[in-house]
């Protein structure tokens, strides 16, 4: 059990210049932005030689006789194959005698179906879940996940692809249904078979908010094609899929607001897929969180009124790397730092602007009685707030997507039509793409321009691509930044005029136009 790698992993993002303590810093005048509770995944080193096998049978016998009340201590050891199992006691503790000592091997699941269940300082390891749902299953309310490790939890289950489509099974390691369940300062490590990290699920029938926390987690080293499960061309698509850190919903349950925080976590080297955090239902928190060298991106895929703020992401200019991506409506994104992510195509951005397959302007909505406009289709952005972020250095800082959309996961057939974001709001954003093939903003106007988009005290620095602004031809030279104390960028000195006029530079020429 190698947790020294994690607190190398850790000094990493501290280089990379990110606060990990109180208090926040400003940038740019109005951003603010906080880092992660970092201290509490500085798990020490044990070694697996000094643990024992333990008696499984006894404690899992302890576990389900639990009455309420109860507090149980495990003694260190390694307890192998529990299966699948309920704990339905309620206001009960199952804690770990010496945090990290405690070992679920082999096959397990644990069904939290009482309420006020605390899971504390165990780990799962050298093996995987007894269901595809998960190690640990939240099925009750105001349970918690703390201080414990899921660490390369990959074996022991069948991983193979099926007749049908040659599709790999998708194993979560931790699935949330109930209410007001929380995970408090785990680390989540060496995520390698396909299958969501954590799912926010909910029963049929469900459509009150969940309000689940999940805050000062480490998520470190999620991969993909470990095991060769993108080999076959024809069902490389959808065996791709379903890699995400977090997924919050899923289309049949983005109608509803759940309304989940994911506050101060630190995502670093998780490379699963295009989505890393995924939300896919409305009323949520993203806030606070640092994510570094992630070959993946934050993505509002369904629902509506989600909030994204105080966030940190640096690409380090890996490949692949990608800010924050969005589609629906009622969203507000701000406050946001994002430096050198390097993805291209019509999908990766600093912050990217989709298109989506409904007629926002005349009233159309995705409903699954509307053949073709079905919820798990891609609804076009409307109504979105950016504001207060700030974009360095990246291979497309913001992106007016121009993509097309095939018919489902499993028809490559491509819709008829798609729109433009629709009622965009930009307002105090910084853009500078001042290094090599580096662009402050890409488009294409002939194909896919947003449409009432507006900007307010936007400033950019940098080339852009297939964008037509209007400009009065006010000219304002020389905008420059420099290095905080925290590590991050700030924008100083304009020549002519004030910092945060609503600029767009060429970097071509050096000079600067105001934009109407």
């Amino acid at each position: 059990m190698k947790k020294r790698i994690i607190a190398s992993a850790i000094s990493l993002v501290l280089l990379a210049g990110c606060a990990a303590t109180e208090p926040a810093v400003d940038v740019v005048g109005t951003a603010t932005i906080t880092g992660p509770m970092v201290e509490q995944n500085n798990k020490s080193a044990i070694d697996a030689t000094s643990l024992q096998t333990a008696d499984a049978a006894a404690l899992k016998d302890k576990l389900l006789t639990l009455q309420d009340g109860e507090t149980l201590v495990i003694d260190a050891g390694k307890y192998a194959n529990l299966g699948k199992f309920d704990i339905k006691a309620n206001n009960v503790t199952i804690k770990a005698a010496n945090p990290g000592e405690v070992w679920f091997t082999g096959l397990v699941q644990f069904n939290l179906r009482g309420n006020n269940i605390t899971l504390d300082g165990v780990v799962f390891t050298d093996g995987g879940p007894a269901e595809r749902m998960g190690g640990v299953v939240f099925r009750g309310d105001n349970n918690t996940l703390t201080n414990s490790t899921f660490y390369f939890f990959n074996d022991d289950y069948l991983y193979q692809p099926d007749d049908k489509r040659a599709e790999y099974p998708k194993y979560l390691w931790i699935s949330l249904y109930g209410k007001h369940n929380s995970l408090i300062n785990n680390t989540f490590e060496g995520k390698h078979k396909r299958g969501t990290l954590i799912g926010v699920q909910k029963k049929k029938g469900d459509t009150t908010p969940d309000h689940h926390t999940i805050k000062g987690n480490l998520f470190y080293n999620q991969q993909h094609n470990q095991f060769n499960e993108f080999d076959n061309p024809d069902a490389v698509r959808y065996n791709s899929n379903s890699w995400e850190a977090i997924r919050l919903g899923d289309s049949k349950s983005s109608i509803y607001a759940s309304k989940t925080l994911i506050e101060d976590n630190l995502f670093l080297k998780c490379d699963g897929e295009t989505e890393l955090v995924s939300l896919k239902s409305g009323g949520n928190t993203l806030r606070g969180n640092t994510f570094v060298d992630n070959a993946s991106m934050i993505s509002l895929r369904h629902g509506t009124n989600n909030v994204v703020e105080d966030n940190v992401i640096l690409g380090n200019n890996k490949k692949q790397s990608g800010g924050i991506r969005f589609y629906d409506a009622g969203h507000i994104i701000r406050n946001n730092y994002i430096e050198r992510v390097m993805g291209t195509g019509d999908v990766r951005g600093g912050i990217a602007v989709n298109t989506g397959i409904t007629d926002v302007e005349n009233g159309e909505t995705l409903n699954n009685d509307v053949k073709g406009k079905e919820l798990n289709k891609q609804a076009t952005p409307y109504k979105v707030s950016i504001e207060n972020n700030t974009i360095v250095d990246s291979r497309q800082n913001i992106l007016y997507s121009t993509k097309t959309h095939r018919v489902s996961l499993y028809d490559n057939a491509k819709v008829s039509t798609i729109f433009a974001g629709t009622d965009i709001s930009f307002k105090n954003n910084l853009s500078y793409a001042k290094a090599s093939r580096t662009l402050t903003l890409k488009g294409n106007d002939s194909v896919a321009p947003l449409i009432n988009p507006t900007y307010e005290n936007d400033l950019y620095f940098g080339p852009v691509s297939g964008i037509e602004l209007p400009w009065d031809g006010v000219i304002y030279r020389n905008p420059k930044l420099q290095r905080a104390e925290n590590g991050l960028l700030e924008a100083t000195n304009f020549d002519g005029g004030a910092k945060g006029l609503k600029v767009l530079t060429t970097q071509d020429t050096g000079a600067s136009y105001r934009i109407k």
